[in-house]
């Protein structure tokens, strides 16, 4: 190629321009192509001696009515590059898209291009795959609606018979049509009503819970939250000398739902009171901090506990029971578990027999 004003020699030509990594061209002021590097012809995949000479138009008839054309020209009198994000190139193997940036050196004008097919391509794939990971998650909701909706209905219809045959035991009791010798069978029958219309009850408020319960987020103060608890449960705590200790100094706050934290609580400080070692007085420890910018709430007793390799699925599960010597159903940590990680949070629990319980929830 020959020096542009005298200023681009063949060393600078070999540094800058034939060994660059990115496409380059230089056209006059005509816009007729004077140079191209390997990298460009390795790219669009033609000789350098079918390419020089040729008028951009040749390779971009539609830049003829399009105003791009007319803004090369200026860079040429004004001086100022201007860049373009996506140009396309038609060649026998596909479409190439282009970043491009137009320049004035000398009396040409030179483009720098940065290939972006392949990231172009990945970025319209990308979109597709949005596009239908949304489809299959609005369609998982709507599955999701229609089986809790289901869940419900049965629940609810099943109550009905069910609260009937407890109904009808009761009274064949109390009209003494029951013989000595069938009483067992009788009272065995019973108490599989009662379960049943109580694990239906239970069911029943586990699907209201987690479908009425809104989004509304506001700053709530576990100093009240534990208070409002305790007040609950104030019979069972002077009965049984039971001793509540807070600590909420690197934490007192929190922006959360307030119907949620307070079924939390709830749930971790009355199963502590109903789960205590009689033969210590029982102690509850709840404290909150923060560990690497995370707010953690610690709720630790020194109750019966249980089993340290139990596994989480049996401790949070529907209907899933520690110790079965009180009245329970497994509900409260099942709620418990549902609410904080749909909400993104964390809750995990050490505990060991005989020497208590202890579950963190990280926010």
């Amino acid at each position: 190629m020959a020096k542009i004003d005298g200023e681009y020699d063949k060393e600078l030509r070999g540094a800058f321009f034939n060994m660059a990594y990115s496409p380059f061209v230089i056209l006059n002021k005509d816009l007729n192509f004077v140079d191209i590097n390997q990298a460009a012809l390795n790219t669009i995949k033609i000789k350098r001696e079918d390419f020089i000479g040729r008028n951009l138009l040749d390779f971009f008839p539609y830049l003829k009515e399009n105003e791009r054309y007319q803004l090369y020209k200026n860079v040429l009198v004004t001086g100022k590059s201007i860049g373009f994000d996506e140009v396309s190139f038609h060649t026998d193997n596909g479409v190439l898209k282009f970043m491009i940036k137009a320049f004035k050196i000398g009396d040409y004008l030179g483009m720098s291009t940065l290939d972006v097919t392949s990231l172009t391509n990945t970025i319209d794939q990308l979109k597709a795959a949005k596009i239908n990971l949304q489809t299959v998650n609005d369609n998982l909701k709507r599955k999701n609606q229609e089986l809790e909706e289901f869940s419900y209905v049965a629940a609810h219809d099943l109550r009905s018979p069910l609260t009937n045959i407890h109904s009808l035991l009761d009274m064949l009791q109390s009209d003494n049509s029951i013989s000595e010798k069938g009483m067992p069978v009788f009272e065995k029958v019973q108490q599989v009503a009662k379960q049943m219309c109580d694990k239906l009850r239970a069911l029943n408020s586990v699907i209201a819970l987690k479908t009425t319960l809104d989004d509304k987020i506001e700053i709530i103060n576990f100093s009240a939250i534990v208070s409002k608890v305790k007040s609950i449960h104030i019979e069972e705590i002077v009965q049984t000398r039971t001793i509540i200790k807070e600590d909420f100094v690197h934490a007192p706050t929190i922006d959360y739902n307030l119907k949620q934290m307070e079924s939390i609580l709830q749930n971790l400080i009355s199963n502590a009171i109903k789960y205590r070692n009689p033969n210590r007085k029982s102690v509850i420890f709840i404290k909150t901090s923060l560990v690497q910018g995370k707010l953690v709430l610690t709720v630790k007793d020194n109750g019966l506990g249980f089993d340290k390799t139990t596994p989480p699925e049996k401790i949070f599960g529907l209907f899933k029971r520690m110790h079965t010597h009180v009245e329970g159903l497994g509900v409260g940590l099942y709620v418990t578990h549902s609410m904080i990680t749909n909400n993104g949070g964390e809750i995990s629990v050490k505990s060991e027999l005989n020497k208590g319980t202890e579950f963190k929830i990280i926010f």
